[in-house]
């Protein structure tokens, strides 16, 4: 099988037995950026296929079947892509089977690091005539990334300003950052940080404060609001890259190692990060960054970028685009005059592809079922 993929927004459909079709795409080198899928539940319905998927004689057969297709779509999603599994689970004789959880934690094993479980809420759920236990009115959403198999948790493309929910009150931070030079700094003596003296005696008062958490009640009443000394220019990934490449360059050509250089700044274990190319890495302070330029006889390309600095107002404010939307999400079911029962409705696909795909991105969903997925990325 050979896949062109179109210029236009066209979704390609493809037909076949999943774990086959995986390894089709692997062998064509194909990666998406985003997986959004919900397959067939375990003895919910039967599609009269030969070997479908839901039809196996345990949990344990379907779940690690769903782990197979899992192991597919690794192979062939980008390290920066993610992948949403939406899955409902089964009760053997009253007892609820916890089957997306246990894949979920069995995905955890095999390379998976799971970001979130998204609670969606369906507020027009179906009736229940049950009179002894509570009616489900939820499904998970397993919110998964790669595993780098590194102890740093990997680099993911998202974008959470894409679906920010509006402040009551508008834009409460419309002033935006509040920035002032080192020069005009010196001239009023503000504080640079907190002093670390409470003077604040409400409720957060007698709180460590290692144990305010990410109340912005707790932390502004405690902290206040300080100046913080930063770089002026935003280094992204690429220019980071530029920057370590070229002190690796220089350092070999002096031949010093990194524990040398950790001598000569009386640190320790520290030199050896500005010169690491994998996430691991950082760059030298500015005032480092002044004596490794005498030590690496470094020239003067990045003096700027890496040197000037301005000072940044600190404090605990609402984002200006609107808060985080949360792990629970509130969308009713949709209505399909076709006999399907099991449809996304478009605005769960529609959400995720927003906060997870970049533009001209691919999403892939592996079980199309009703095709709401490829509708809403058109």
């Amino acid at each position: 099988m050979t896949l062109e993929f179109p210029q236009d927004k066209s979704p390609i459909v493809i037909i076949g037995d999943i774990i086959e079709k995986l390894k089709e795409l692997k062998d064509e080198n194909v990666k998406v950026d985003t997986i959004i899928t919900s397959p067939p539940y375990w003895r919910q319905r039967d599609y009269g296929v030969n070997g479908q998927i839901g039809t196996e004689e345990t949990p344990e057969k379907y779940i690690e079947k769903i782990l197979k297709v899992a192991d597919g779509l690794r192979e062939i999603l980008n390290d920066r892509g993610s992948y949403f599994l939406n899955i409902g689970d089964k009760y053997i004789d009253k007892d609820l089977q916890m089957i997306p959880f246990k894949i979920a934690m069995l995905m955890q094993l095999r390379g998976w690091i799971l970001r979130n479980v998204i609670v969606w809420y369906k507020p027009n759920h179906m009736p229940s005539s049950l009179k002894d236990r509570l009616n489900v009115v939820w499904e998970p959403i397993f919110f998964f990334v790669k595993d780098t198999g590194k102890y740093y948790t990997p680099k993911y493309y998202v974008d959470l300003d894409e679906i920010r929910i509006e402040h009551k009150n508008g834009n409460i931070n419309g002033e935006g950052k509040k920035i002032i030079s080192v020069e005009e700094f010196e001239k009023l003596n503000l504080p640079k940080k907190p002093n670390g003296k409470n003077t604040y005696n409400g409720k957060f008062a007698k709180i460590d404060k290692k144990n305010l958490g990410a109340s912005p009640g707790a932390r502004k009443s405690v902290n206040g609001e300080y100046w913080s000394l930063q770089r002026k220019y935003e280094i992204n990934d690429e220019l980071k890259k530029d920057i370590i490449t070229y002190l690796r360059e220089k350092r070999k050509e002096k031949g010093i190692t990194p524990n040398e250089i950790d001598e000569l700044f009386k640190y320790k274990d520290t030199a050896g990060h500005w010169f690491r190319l994998d996430r691991g890495g950082s760059l030298p302070i500015p005032e480092d960054w002044k004596k490794l330029k005498l030590i690496l006889d470094l020239n003067d390309k990045y003096d700027k970028i890496m040197t000037e600095q301005h000072y940044v107002l600190q404090t605990v404010a609402a984002h200006p685009n609107g808060k985080n939307p949360g792990d629970i999400w509130e969308i009713p079911l949709e209505k399909l005059k076709e006999s399907h029962f099991a449809i996304f409705p478009t605005e769960l696909p529609k959400r995720i592809i927003k906060a997870s795909c970049p533009t001209n991105g691919i999403v892939l969903d592996p079980f199309a079922g009703s095709g709401t997925t490829g509708k809403v990325v058109r």
